[in-house]
Parts: C-alpha cells; sequence; structure tokens
C-alpha cells in the first residue's frame, strides 16, 4: 500500500514516541522491579485515556469486542513482564533491536488474521530490518551466524526474553485492530491499561510486595516522563493501524526505534557505537526506504 504523507506522518510521530517510551523504561528498570513499574505505568496511564473517552464520547461495544482485547490484555501482561526483565540486565542498544523481529511475526500473522498482504518490495524491507536487528545482537568481534547468535544468545538470556517480547507483541498488534474494529482506540487502550495493571497488581498482592510500589519516589521526573510518552505512544499507534497496515507501522516504528537505541545508548549510557552497529542502522535504513516505496 502507498502511505498518504499525513499517515506517514502519524506512524513517525508514533515510532519517535516510542524510542521516548523505551529510553524511559531502561532507565526506569534500572531502579523499579519489572512488576511494580508495569502497574505504576498503567495505572498512571488509565485517567489519559478515560479524558480521551470524555472527549472522543463513549463508543459502542459490540459483544465480539472482548475477545480479541481480553488475548491482548493477557498477552501484554506476559510481554510488558519480560520486556522489563529484559531490560534491566542488558544494553539499550541490543535488546531493543531485537524487537524488530515483531513486524516479521506480525507481518505473518496479519495475513490470516487481517487479509493484509505485503508487496515483494516491503517484504525486502521487513527482511534487511530483521537482518540489521540480527547483526546488532551479536557480539562486535564475533563471527555473523547463527552458531555465534545462538552462543551469544545463551550467554545473555536477555536477548531471548527479547525474541519474546517481540512475538508477544507480534500477536497483539493484530488483536488490537480487531478489537478496535468492534469499539474505539480510546476505550481499548483503556481496556488494555487497566486489565494489564489490575492482573500485575493481583501478582503483587499475592506475594505481599506492595510495598516495592513506593520504589517510585527513587526516579519521579523520569516516571512522569515514561507514564506521559508511553500514553502517547500507544494512543499514537491505536490511531496509526486504523489508517495503516499493522505489519508497515510495526516495521517503521521498530526500524526508528533501533537507530534511536543506538543512539541513545551511547548518549545516556555510553555504549559502544562499532562498525556493526553502523552497518546494521544501515540496513534497516535501507528496509524502511523500501517499505516507503
Amino acid at each position: 500500500m502507498t502511505l498518504p504523507l499525513g499517515a506517514l506522518l502519524l506512524v513517525l510521530a508514533c515510532s519517535f514516541a516510542w524510542a521516548g517510551c523505551d529510553l524511559s523504561r531502561k532507565l526506569l528498570a534500572g531502579k523499579i522491579r519489572p512488576q511494580p513499574l508495569v502497574v505504576l505505568i498503567t495505572a498512571a496511564a488509565v485517567p489519559i485515556f478515560l479524558g480521551w473517552i470524555l472527549i472522543d464520547g463513549m463508543p459502542e461495544i459490540r459483544a465480539s469486542y472482548w475477545a480479541p482485547a481480553l488475548a491482548s490484555v493477557a498477552l501484554n501482561v506476559g510481554a510488558n513482564l519480560t520486556f522489563f526483565r529484559a531490560l534491566r540486565s542488558s544494553a539499550l542498544s541490543v535488546t531493543i533491536p531485537l524487537l524488530s523481529l515483531t513486524p516479521v511475526f506480525t507481518t505473518l500473522l496479519a495475513i490470516p488474521m487481517l487479509g493484509q498482504k505485503p508487496s515483494g518490495l516491503q517484504m525486502a524491507g521487513i527482511f534487511l530490518v530483521v537482518i540489521g536487528a540480527f547483526a546488532l545482537s551479536l557480539p562486535e568481534d564475533g563471527p555473523f551466524s547463527l552458531t555465534a547468535a545462538w552462543h551469544a544468545w545463551r550467554t545473555d538470556r536477555s536477548a531471548l526474553w527479547m525474541v519474546l517480547v517481540a512475538f508477544c507483541w507480534s500477536l497483539t498488534v493484530p488483536l488490537d485492530k480487531l478489537a478496535m474494529d468492534r469499539a474505539s482506540g480510546p476505550l481499548h487502550g483503556l481496556v488494555l491499561n487497566l486489565g494489564v495493571g489490575l492482573v500485575v497488581a493481583l501478582l503483587l498482592v499475592a506475594q505481599r510486595r506492595t510495598g516495592e510500589l513506593a520504589d517510585v519516589s527513587k526516579a519521579p521526573l523520569v516516571f512522569l516522563f515514561g507514564v506521559v510518552i508511553s500514553a502517547v505512544a500507544l494512543g499514537l499507534q491505536l490511531i496509526a493501524i486504523q489508517k495503516v497496515w499493522v505489519s508497515l507501522v510495526e516495521t517503521l516504528k521498530r526500524g526508528i526505534g533501533n537507530g534511536m537505541a543506538v543512539v541513545l545508548g551511547r548518549l545516556i549510557f555510553q555504549e559502544a557505537i562499532t562498525i556493526r552497529k553502523i552497518a546494521a542502522v544501515g540496513l534497516m535504513a535501507v528496509g524502511v526506504a523500501l517499505i516507503l516505496m
């Protein structure tokens, strides 16, 4: 499909918002454990989506909404907890690029679920983005091979955790699309945050760890930024996937996010920018260009 200028700008804004969201979550993951962090972020986003519903109006909710919505909530619970676990123990410029596997899974799943078939050029673009992410996940001094990747992932399990996150999120995007066709973006955003926050909060209660929620005081400004940028990113994504194929939204989001992860990893966390990283980001840039053709 051809992207109109307005849709392209919407997807670009969504992509940069998610890059800011990744940065805030990396900063927060070093100070707050995954479970309380998920509860805090989702609970803080609820008033934002409630306000959006008040402005947009309460939609008609079809009975068929709940199956894809609740499935997305369940997948997001596991994906968010695993995401923060991986971020907590590994470099931003290594773990975030692995989310480029999301569009591969999304593209394959969107064909039977949504009937969306990408063109040959767009498939080539997706392939290049994924190859770039694969290169970023390997040690700079190691060979470029599946064997080297498997050894690296066995040494650092955060990479394997992030692959699992990518698969879970690839399932949630088509489910979110199906859910919003039966309700609205603002309402679905509210359900996602309420559902994920409630499930993880119940886990904290069962484990008698609710006191860990007070750890938000360790980084209040970063938390505030994270809440706002995550709500903006999710809101823009929910709008974008109603106008653009989900496979293209995911590919552009991750292509831009990968480049930003390398840059921000260097500026904020002093992570090395290596030749392999530069080459990988270049591959992803070519892939994005093919997607836009």
